[in-house]
């Protein structure tokens, strides 16, 4: 794929931004599962890795506010060593690919944690994880850095292990939050040394923030009235029809 032009970039960069703030207020989760394979029909996928994270990172001030001091100190200590540790090995598996074998990668890792969270929507329950010793939560953290590197979709691992812990809503929410917004952070230096950012692309996520936020209280407002389940599965199937197109090629 040729290097796309600054007006694509630009037009894609202030959709991708109300889209962000709109999921992480409203829904919560599925933001790189969708966009992460739809935004690669259009942009080379180092681009479109290295603009989600600056987005998602400068997302998350109000999740760690909102929710500060509020996460599992125990979940928080076993999770992030070993998430930082798979988004270096995500980075390592990312680094000196191909265009079209990074499409196929995230095509392919996207397809299976969308089909895993279908499931889980499916059965309406998440995995139990109560009791769970500390190999499995380090797994579940491995796992979820790896995820969150190729197709920004470490929560999709990580959010049903906590809820199936007996925490509360918020130290669900707080202890994902606090373990996003370190990750976030060293998959921008990943993101950085592997060459998918340049600082054309961190002007653009920060230029386009005013929309973040519009998006962030759009999805605040409509965070009571959002038919939960059916947006999930809306998600999950253009994250999906945009697998498939991927490794269609």
């Amino acid at each position: 794929m040729t290097d796309p032009s600054l007006a694509l970039l630009a037009a894609v960069a202030a959709g991708a931004a109300l889209l962000v703030g709109f999921l992480k207020t409203s829904v919560g989760g599925g933001i790189g599962l969708a966009l992460t394979p739809l935004m690669t029909l259009v942009l080379p996928a180092p681009a479109v890795l290295g603009l989600l994270t600056v987005m998602l990172s400068l997302g998350d001030p109000p999740s760690l506010y909102y929710y500060w001091l509020q996460w599992d100190r125990r979940q928080l200590r076993l999770l992030l060593p070993t998430v930082l540790v798979g988004i270096l090995a995500g980075g390592w598996l990312l680094a000196g690919q191909p265009e079209m074998a990074l499409r196929r990668l995230i095509g392919g890792s996207a397809l299976l944690l969308a089909l895993l969270q279908l499931g889980l929507i499916l059965a309406r329950r998440g995995p139990s994880a109560a009791g769970a010793p500390w190999p499995v939560g380090a797994g579940v953290g491995l796992a979820g850095g790896i995820a969150s590197a190729v197709a920004h979709s470490g929560g999709i691992v990580i959010g049903p292990y906590l809820a199936g812990l007996g925490l509360s809503n918020a130290a669900v929410v707080g202890t994902g939050s606090a373990v996003v917004a370190v990750s976030n952070v060293l998959k921008l230096a990943t993101y950085w040394q592997i060459g998918f950012l340049s600082w054309r692309l961190v002007g653009l996520a920060v230029v386009t923030t005013p929309l973040l936020y519009v998006g962030s209280w759009l999805g605040y407002r409509l965070n009571a009235v959002i038919p939960r389940r059916l947006f999930a599965l809306v998600l999950i199937a253009i994250a999906i029809a945009g697998s498939l197109k991927l490794l269609a090629g």
